[in-house]
Parts: structure tokens; sequence; C-alpha cells
């Protein structure tokens, strides 16, 4: 059965902590100064067997004004809030602050639990009212308004009862198969550990799995799960939780640490959100604005950037930036609460779009459009979460975006964010080129800029081979690993030509077809120079650059003997031709100096060429003599263990 829980929330000194412990025979304030000053102070936790035997939690929240952060901290994590209201006192300021945070973190649904009826049953109704008026006003669904005694029992098995029929109505917690745990107690126990109590977001957990302490290098396994008090196999998202962790030490973990699974998540520094104040109990908030952002069990400090506005009031929402103070773990579609740090007060809450926004700067720049279709992917999401923002944000990205990421930057899981894409693709919305996914729109800028970029670079480098694969990958900003398919899907499309480490135009003739005045120059002081290889100056009067000579090269209608040392492609081939020919006539050899003589070259030519065929393996050299190299004997025809030619 699903996991849910029930939460109080109300004025300091409402009959809370008294209402939990009739619900449940569990005491909330277990601290000596809860039990000393009267109140409580952090949240209690209790189980709660319901009418048909479903088991929930339930988490009873510090009604003081100066507590009111552990208050949104507890309410995170209920399904269905009980707003509790004194009958002696009636709606007080911190009723109406707790109905407000109630809806900001997303609890849509509250009984409103008239307390203490015992001391006067006449105010019931009348107060019953008051806070029906009050959650209808800020968004709430008021399920019922009950009288109840804790003292003496009143109205407590209706309670239950209402409280039940309610929950039937609680859509389950989304699973996105990415757990995370809020931690809000970490302790350790002797023999076990590390132990972490939160509550479960996201995804399951089973034994064994591994985890990391988010915002640290610790990570370790799950050793002990427990619901209740039980120990359990798995655990699915919702409820409370306490895991024992192996390889994880205490000092890792703290109040507002996520636990999830290993890189998983990218904490974050900046969100954009959809900024709300509710129509009471929140001042609303200013651009410029420091702020207290509260996130799971964490709270961090803040800048606000809104987008248009330079203030926003209560009854009114807004786009807007917040700039945090430090990393936190943070998904699309969290709530979030903002809060004064000085005075204390709530200010608003907000729904978070992106988890990794680039910075904004100037109004007229902000992503309207983009924050308008990421929230509809998050109220539209489904018990798989947000998969909507997979498409979101590979629509986004300005040169599309694999699976893996998408899931992460949703909060969703790899198979669910590939089933999200492939969607997408079907219907047109997105193109899959390799593994990305990219918008139509820019997957044509992209192959105009491919096409574009390659012919460019045919104009001012008309003797380069080609763009580089390296250049055009980075020019395009193509990740290295994702660029070859890319590539290859903007060849199948006729945006370039691929050879070698090199892309081109498609269909341009090879190298002699680019040939410049400069290389035709070259050519012909080459070919008119035959084997007598003109000279560095020479060869700059024409203008052979190392460009225009690497190009002939490539091109096979120039050979550089040696550095400096440059003939015609065929004056090269009739050398080397010529100085076998005289070897093969004279099996004693030849000196440089009579080869030069025959060829009728120079020692600047003959002596590196002579070099370049001995590496090549087709001349050897015996004292100042070059000969023919000798076939060497087949290794079958040697002993083994010796060397060949030498017989045992």
């Amino acid at each position: 059965m699903t996991e849910l829980a029930v939460g109080t929330a109300g004025h300091v000194d409402h009959g809370k902590t008294e209402l939990v412990r009739a619900l449940t025979g569990v005491d909330g304030d277990r601290l000596e100064a809860e039990r000393r000053r009267g109140m409580t102070i952090v949240c209690g936790f209790a189980p709660w067997r319901l009418p048909g035997g479903r088991e929930v939690s339930v988490v009873d929240v510090p009604g003081h004004e100066r507590f009111v952060r552990t208050m949104a901290t507890g309410v995170r994590s209920i399904d269905l809030g009980l707003l509790c209201i004194a009958v002696d006192d009636g709606v007080m300021p911190q009723t109406v602050e707790h109905a407000a945070i109630l809806r900001l973190l997303g609890v849509n649904a509250v009984v409103v639990v008239v307390t203490k009826c015992d001391l006067d049953p006449g105010r019931a109704v009348l107060v019953g009212s008051a806070g029906t008026e009050l959650a209808r006003g800020l968004g709430l669904t008021a399920v019922a308004a009950l009288p109840v005694s804790a003292r003496t029992g009143l109205g407590l098995a209706r309670l239950a009862t209402t409280v039940a029929s309610a929950l039937d109505g609680v859509p389950p917690p989304a699973d996105r198969g990415l757990p995370r745990l809020f931690a809000d107690r970490c302790f350790t126990i002797d023999g076990v550990g590390t132990v972490v109590t939160g509550t479960l977001d996201g995804g399951t957990v089973r034994l064994g799995d591994a985890v990391e302490a988010v915002g640290s290098r610790a990570r370790g396994r799950v050793l002990r799960l427990e619901r209740r008090g039980r120990s359990v196999e798995a655990a699915e998202p919702g409820g409370r939780l306490a895991i024992a962790l192996r390889g994880i030490p205490l000092a890792a973990v703290r109040r507002g640490t996520v636990i999830a699974p290993p890189g998983a998540l990218d904490p974050t520094h900046a969100v954009d959100v959809l900024l709300d104040v509710p129509v009471a109990g929140a001042s609303g908030l200013r651009h410029g604005s420091r702020v207290e952002v509260l996130h799971g069990t964490a709270t961090l400090p803040a800048g606000v950037w809104l987008a248009g506005e330079r203030a926003i009031g209560p009854g009114q929402q807004a786009y807007g930036q917040l700039r945090l103070g430090g990393p936190a773990a943070i998904l699309p579609g969290d709530r979030i609460l903002l809060r004064a740090p000085s005075p204390a007060a709530t200010l608003a809450g907000g729904c978070v779009l992106d988890a990794h926004p680039p910075r904004h700067r100037r109004w007229s720049a902000a992503p309207l459009d983009g924050w308008s279709a990421r929230h509809l992917a998050i109220t539209g999401a489904g018990p798989e979460g947000p998969v909507g923002l997979a498409v979101v944000e590979a629509s986004a990205a300005a040169v599309g975006i694999d699976a893996r990421t998408a899931a992460r930057r949703s909060g969703v899981s790899v198979a669910a964010a590939e089933a999200a894409l492939g969607a997408a693709a079907a219907t047109g919305r997105l193109v899959a080129a390799g593994s990305l996914w990219i918008s139509p729109s820019r997957w044509e800028r992209l192959v105009d800029r491919a096409r574009g970029l390659v012919a460019a670079h045919a104009v001012a480098e008309p003797l380069a081979p080609g763009l580089a694969r390296p250049a055009l990958l980075r020019r395009l900003g193509l990740p290295a690993a994702e660029g070859d398919r890319v590539l290859a899907r903007l060849q199948a499309v006729g945006a370039l030509e691929l050879q070698g480490g090199v892309a081109r135009v498609p269909g341009a003739p090879p190298g002699a077809g680019r040939a410049t005045p400069a290389v035709r120059a070259t050519q012909a002081l080459l070919d008119a120079a035959g084997l007598d290889a003109p000279g560095i100056d020479a060869l700059r009067l024409v203008g052979a650059t190392p460009r225009v000579l690497a190009y002939l090269q490539r091109t096979g209608t120039a050979v550089e003997v040696a550095p400096g040392v440059h003939l015609a492609g065929s004056a090269y081939a009739a050398a080397v031709d010529g100085v076998i020919a005289a070897l093969r006539g004279d099996p004693d050899g030849l000196t440089v100096s009579e080869l030069r003589q025959r060829l009728g070259t120079s020692r600047r030519v003959m002596v590196p060429l002579l070099e370049r065929l001995g590496r090549e393996g087709r001349t050897d050299r015996a004292g100042e003599r070059h000969r023919l190299a000798r076939a060497r004997p087949a290794l079958s025809s040697s002993v083994a263990g010796q060397p060949p030619g030498v017989r045992g």
C-alpha cells in the first residue's frame, strides 16, 4: 500500500501535540526542553493505524512563530494537513501562516480540526467555518471541519474515518526512478553505524543499493531499512524512512543532506522558479532581496532576481531566478519556501522550473516561453514525474541533448526520458542525431551552420583538404563523444562530406581542382627544375609558402626529399627509377658521387634521396657504396634459435 503521511499545522498551543497523542498514543514532545516549556520545538513523528487497517505516519509540527522554519520542513513530507484551531482562540496569526505554507509546499487538502471543544462547544461551528473559509481562500481543499477534544475523546473516531477517506483520494507519490531521502535526523547506533531518517521521494530504495551523501564524496550502501520501527527490504517513495548506511561516516551527513544513488544528482547554485505569494500568510518580496530558501530539510541563503517585476505582493505570481549561497540537490518540480531571515517572516513560495539555468541578467532576455513550457510539463506530470521536461530540455539545447543528460536535468529515470524523447521524435517534435535529440528548428540551423562552416573554410583555405573534424565539432558546439555520429547524420542529409579526418563540401573536386596561382607557379617551377631542386629563395619568389608546398605534397605533385629540398612528383619518380637501374647494373654498388653524375643532379638532392630509399628498405650501404638491398631468406630456411643464413 502507498506510504502516506498526515501532518498537523496551526498556532502555538492549539492542541496539536495533544491531538497526536490521543490519536496515536505517542507523545511527539520527546525533548526535555519541549516538556519543560510545554511547546513543540522539533517535528515529532508517530505511526497511526486508521480504520480499515491502513498505517500512516503523523508529523507533529511546532506552532510557535520562532519555529516556522522547522514547521515548513515537516510539512514537506505530508500528503494531508490537519489544520488545528483551538475553539477558545479561533484563527490566529500562525494559523494563517501555516495554512499558507501548506498550500505553497503542495499540500492541497486539509481537514479543519477544531480542538479543545470541551472548553466551549458552542463556538465549534463558528470556528470551523472560519477555518474552512481561510483554507478555501488560500486555494486549499477543506475536506471537512470537525470538532474534537483530545481530553474527552470527542470526535476522534470521526476524524480518523474522515482522514482515511480523504487519503483514498490522494494520488501516490511520483516514482521518478530517482530516489532521494531528505535527512532530518542523523545519528549512530552501536553495531549498526550511521543512521539517517527522513522522507523518501522520487523512487524506490532497496537493501544493498549504492548511495551517496550528495555534495560530499562519501559513498556507501544501504545496510538496513525501517518503516515505523519495522525492517523492510525495499521502500517505495512517500512516508517516513530510516536508513542504516555502511561506508558513510556520521560526519558526512547532517540535517539537510540528501541521500541518493551515486552521481544521480548534480547540485546546483541557481534555480529558475515560478514564485507565488498567497493572498494571506505571506508578505511578498522585491527584486534583489536576500532571502532564506527552504528546500527539503535544508535552508540556504539566496538572492532574488525577478523577471519584469520590481516586486510582487499577496495574490501575485512572477517568474524569477534564485541565486543560491551554496549547492543544493534540487530537481524541477520541487516546491520551495522563501522566508525573510530577519525579522523572520514567510515571503513567498515557488515551484522549481529549471534546476540548472544560465544566469539571467536582463528582463528582456528572460526565457518566458521556456518557463511556460516547463510549468506545463510539471503540472501535467504523471506517476513517473515530469518526463515531459526531457522533451523541453532537448528542445532548449542548442545542439541537442542525450537521454541520460535529459533525465538528470528533468529528475526522471533514463528509461522514462528515452521513452518521452522517442515519442516526441515519432511525432516530429524532435530529431534524433546519433544519441542526441534536438528540436527540428535547431537541427535545421545546425545543418545550415555546418554547411556554411565547411564552405567558408574551403574558400578561406583552398589548399586544405577540408575542415578538421575536431575543429568542426568545436565550432558547432557538439560534444566530442557524440560528434562523429552527428557528423554522419549531417553527411547523410548532404550538409558535408566526410573524408578521413576532415569534412569538405559535398562533391568538391580533389586537390588540383582548387589550385591557386601560387600552386600553379610553384608546380611549373618544380617541373622545369627537374632534378635540380630550386632553392628556398626561388620558391619564395613564386609564392611557395609552407601551405602551398604541403598542398602539392598531399596531392602527390611534389615530394619533399629533405627539409627545403623539393622535387616535382614526376622528377622524383624518375630519380628513383634511375637510382634503382644504376644499382641493378652494378652489384658492387656505387658512391654518391657516381650516382650524382649518372643522374645529373647534386649532392643536395642525391644524399637525402639515398637516405630515404634506405629507410624504405630499397637500398643499403657498405662503406661509401650504395647498393640494392638484398632479399632476406625466409624464416623457414633458418635453424631454430639461429639468425637466418646460419647453418648448424
